[in-house]
């Protein structure tokens, strides 16, 4: 068993003891989420593979956040914001933009790469370190400048 699903069930019979329903659902979101891509993959997965369904969680549940504050509905806003919380634990620390840039001029990218191509070769590298819209913003600020 990985070590996200090993923390996942730890974490699960705390929650449970604790009787803490919001962790407990997240918790479960998230191992339905490995669980429901292993069987269509028919084979355990990768530990970048569990990292981007916890990712892909976190942005399904950034875009309910979203939703929720266009619709007024402070109830739920604060619902999400701890959802989202408890998905960010299980996720490796996530690097800023400066630190981005810092990768990107270690890897020698040139000023003159196309962004496509840079964006790729630094998504490779961060791999569930940072969201696409934070190497996105880093490489248009290094290529700038």
């Amino acid at each position: 068993m990985s070590e996200l699903k090993t923390r996942l069930m730890a974490d699960i019979k705390t929650a449970m003891k604790e009787k803490d329903q919001m962790k407990k659902g997240v918790i479960n979101l998230l191992r339905a989420g490995l669980q429901n891509e292993e069987l269509e993959l028919k084979r355990e997965l990768t530990e970048e593979e569990e990292i981007k369904i916890v990712q892909r969680e976190l942005k399904q549940t950034k875009q309910s956040l979203e939703e929720a504050k266009k619709a007024d509905r402070e109830d739920i806003v604060e619902s999400e914001k701890a959802k989202i919380v408890i998905v960010e634990s299980y996720l490796p620390k996530q690097m800023d933009v400066e630190e981005v840039k810092e990768l990107i001029s270690s890897l020698g990218i040139a000023k003159d790469t196309p962004m496509g191509q840079a964006i790729g070769t630094v998504m490779k590298e961060v791999a569930g370190r940072a969201e696409g819209k934070t190497v996105s913003q880093a490489v248009k600020e290094y290529l700038q400048a």
